[in-house]
């Protein structure tokens, strides 16, 4: 006598479920000569199949016909894990903070001496590269101290160190047109301290004005590739 045939068609072989994904039960039983009186599975086929526990799993049917022949037929299938993403965003971020503005000694006149002074920054970019510019904007003794109409004989020359970036030499305070490179960094930049030194050289026969010397300079920092 030919033993009944079974059809699974959920689990389907080698499936992977996820952990918690609903899975409906779906078979049946068949036999031409005397009728499948019993086709029985871990559920009944329309019910629903645990996925709430990971591991590797086996769904077998039993069919028997009215003569007594039997048939079984298994499906494979596994129970993973649930995917899923966590994520966050950055917004584009170059900022700039000074500290306390630089202030040389007190300028001796006749005597020759290079004045040294520095002021701390703050950088932080979210951008692949950044650059520490600094310009002086005055269309007047560009790049010089300056104490009403008197200006310095010599440029203010500047330059910076920090952890994590490239200095370029000391040197003379550009224009706006031209301003001089003072780090470069070839990364994002969380909270970077900076150092920005200051040299002024006065000779020993500069002729020095009553008062304050000084120039408001631009600081800036750009990236080419936010």
């Amino acid at each position: 006598m030919t033993p009944p045939t079974i059809t699974i068609v959920t689990p389907v072989e080698g499936a992977s479920y996820e952990q918690g994904t609903p899975v409906t039960a779906s078979y049946s039983c068949a036999d031409e000569s005397s009728g499948v009186p019993s086709c029985d599975g871990p559920v009944a086929s329309g019910s629903a199949i645990s996925t709430s526990t990971i591991g590797n799993f086996t769904f077998t049917v039993l069919a028997k016909d009215a003569a007594g022949n039997t048939q079984t037929a298994t499906r494979h299938y596994s129970v993973v894990g649930a995917s899923g993403e966590v994520g966050g965003g950055t917004a584009a971020t170059l900022n700039l903070t000074l500290g306390t503005p630089a202030a040389f000694s007190p300028f001796i006149p006749g005597i020759g001496k290079d004045y040294t002074t520095s002021m701390t920054a703050t950088l932080t970019s979210t951008a692949a590269d950044a650059t520490l510019w600094v310009a002086d904007p005055s269309a007047t003794a560009t790049g010089r101290l300056m104490n009403g109409t008197f200006a310095l004989a010599a440029p203010l020359q500047v330059g910076a160190t920090s952890p994590n970036g490239v200095s370029s030499p000391m040197a003379d305070v550009g224009g706006s047109a031209a301003p001089t490179k003072l780090l470069t960094y070839a990364g994002p930049l969380g909270a970077e301290a900076a150092t920005l030194n200051f040299k002024q050289s006065i000779a020993a026969t500069e002729a020095l004005r009553t008062g304050g010397y000084a120039k408001t300079l631009t600081f800036t920092l750009s990236t080419t590739t936010p």
